[in-house]
């Protein structure tokens, strides 16, 4: 049967909607498989940037974790840092401390060496006197020190200083015996660095005893003694000066001709020190005995009894000295 001419063209027009229709299909797929390999191309590319991401969070994180750790370690040196900081704070404060201590004890050696010096002072003539003197108080060992003289009814000197238990001067002075002057601080290297300087320091002194027991004192001695050296170190001259100062303002002053060599030690034994005092102390023809009043001096206090016992035997008797007495001057040496 042969075709019409419509059927051909309808056959025509049919073949060109099929190949449009494949065209547009064709197209579209060339588009889907473009977007399907532009989102995996995207899906790879956001993997790669997750990854690097995540890599980076752990940089992050583990720069953070090194941060914290140093952070740690410089809070941790701070410390340290701090800690040693007050230990060499505290290193120095006893360092000073131990100067001080070490000028102190240069001081006593000075002073008992002057001990021996005062061979030279002139022996006064007359009653075999001894006087018991105890400076560097009062301290906890003063009560028991006026106990055992009140027991041996014999009265002594204490050379004073600006201590805590201060107002034991005032069971000094009631119980008969002598207040006399030694020193508000007993500091070498502020009271001998001017002549002006200890005169201050005295005046301290002065005041404090006398609201205390309503006098002052007119009896002193040097810390030290007069013949001490240790303060050449502060000011040339200053014992030379000062030992004619004091004198021109009414003072006695009074150094020793007998040394218990108790102040060569914090607490030497009390045997040493009641056979430095018996054994010098007989020869003599009185006796003026430097002894310690301190805290540390728990010997001296023990030696007591033996000492004045000693002496006893010697003949002595036992007065306090007044401004009347002979001084027992050293040679000056500054």
């Amino acid at each position: 049967m042969l075709e019409t001419g419509e059927g051909k063209a309808l056959k025509k027009k049919l073949s060109a909607c099929v190949a449009v229709f494949t065209l547009i299909i064709l197209v579209l797929a060339g588009a889907l498989a473009y977007a399907v390999t532009a989102l995996r191309q995207k899906d790879k590319a956001a993997a790669v940037t997750r990854e690097r991401l995540k890599e980076s969070g752990e940089l992050l994180s583990s720069a953070e974790s090194s941060l914290s750790d140093y952070r740690a370690k410089a809070e941790e040196k701070d410390r340290l840092n701090s800690d040693l900081q007050d230990k060499l704070n505290k290193a120095e404060e006893e360092n000073a401390g131990l100067r001080k201590k070490l000028e102190a004890l240069s001081a006593k050696k000075a002073e008992e060496q002057a001990g021996l010096i005062a061979a030279s002072a002139e022996k006064p003539s007359g009653r075999h006197v001894c006087y018991l003197t105890f400076d560097d108080g009062p301290s906890d060992n003063t009560l028991k020190i006026l106990e055992i003289l009140r027991k041996y009814g014999i009265k002594a000197t204490f050379f004073v200083i600006n201590s805590e238990k201060l107002d034991y001067v005032k069971n000094i002075y009631e119980a008969g015996h002598t207040v006399g002057l030694h020193s508000a601080t007993h500091n070498y290297s502020e009271i001998y660095k001017s002549t002006q300087a200890y005169l201050d320091d005295l005046k301290v002194i002065s005041d404090r005893v006398e609201s205390i027991i309503g006098i002052a004192p007119k009896v002193m001695r040097f810390p030290g003694g007069s013949s001490n050296s240790v303060s050449r170190k502060y000011c040339a001259g200053v014992m030379s000066s000062l030992t004619r100062a004091v004198e021109e303002l009414g003072y006695s002053y009074y150094d020793w001709n007998v040394s218990s060599g108790d102040a060569l030690s914090q607490t030497p034994s009390f045997t040493y020190i009641r056979n430095n005092v018996l054994k010098s102390a007989r020869d003599k023809n009185s006796a003026c005995v430097l002894m310690h009043d301190s805290d540390t001096k728990t010997t001296t206090v023990k030696a007591l009894p033996e000492i004045i016992e000693g002496l006893m035997k010697m003949g002595y008797s036992f007065e306090p000295i007044t401004p009347e007495v002979y001084g027992y001057h050293h040679n000056t040496l500054n």
